[in-house]
């Protein structure tokens, strides 16, 4: 359980004690207790557990893009709930207002509410799908670049740096997007860039120069096969 929801689970608390209060002392109090009143109460207090359930469920994200995804299920919870308090309430104070009426409101809110909240709970669900799917495709050049970025910062001379801002840029510019036609050409191209990893840290230039080259090579030769597959 986060701190979010934590924090959160009490605001919701605290609001639920002050409905019941106001529902039962106020109205109790002007006489206003009738079947109205329990079907306008009950499903109040329905839409407060769902809205509680979907905010568990947008706060138990573990990190801030999915947290992001699933503030669209607690904004339309909280609306659902805004909704139910508004006709459940209007069911409550008005003594003469149709049992049948009120319940039927009632269940087309909870019935909407539903629908929507489940739309917006797929709908992250999927966002959320998609991005670890684009992760995992582009995790192969990401990395390479992020090393070689390193390993250019790190260069101890001038010739040698040289060498890694070539590598880095080849990278960095490279269409990070990857499938399975491309698994040989990545696992050839992790090789190469250990190879020149080898090369950076033996400052050996005449030999960093020739490994460069062939990853270079291997570079052009998967930029062009990503533009054959797309």
């Amino acid at each position: 359980m986060t701190k979010a929801f934590k924090f959160y689970a009490a605001i919701w608390a605290v609001s639920l004690i002050v409905f019941n209060f106001a529902a039962f002392i106020c109205c109790a109090k002007v006489n206003m207790i009738t079947g109205s009143f329990w079907i306008g109460y009950i499903f109040i207090v329905l839409a407060f557990i769902g809205q509680l359930a979907a905010s568990y469920i947008a706060f138990k994200a573990e990190n801030a893009q999915k947290m992001f995804y699933n503030m669209s299920l607690f904004t339309i919870s909280c609306i659902s709930l805004a909704a139910m308090l508004m006709f459940g309430v209007m069911c409550m104070v008005i003594p003469l207002f149709p049992l049948w009426l009120g319940a039927s409101l009632c269940i087309i809110i909870t019935g909407i509410s539903t629908v929507i909240n489940m739309t917006a709970y797929c709908a992250a669900k999927t966002a959320a799908s998609m991005d670890n799917e684009i992760n995992a495709k582009t995790y192969t050049i990401k990395t390479l670049t992020s090393q070689a970025e390193h390993l250019m910062a790190s260069a101890k001379s001038d010739e040698i740096k040289s060498a890694c801002k070539k590598a880095y840029e080849a990278l960095r510019y490279s269409d990070p997007m990857s499938n399975t036609a491309l698994s040989e050409l990545n696992e050839q191209l992790q090789c190469q860039f250990k190879a020149f990893e080898d090369a950076v840290f033996s400052e050996d230039f005449e030999l960093l120069s020739s490994v460069l080259c062939d990853l270079l090579d291997l570079i052009d030769k998967r930029n062009k096969k990503c533009k054959l597959l797309k």
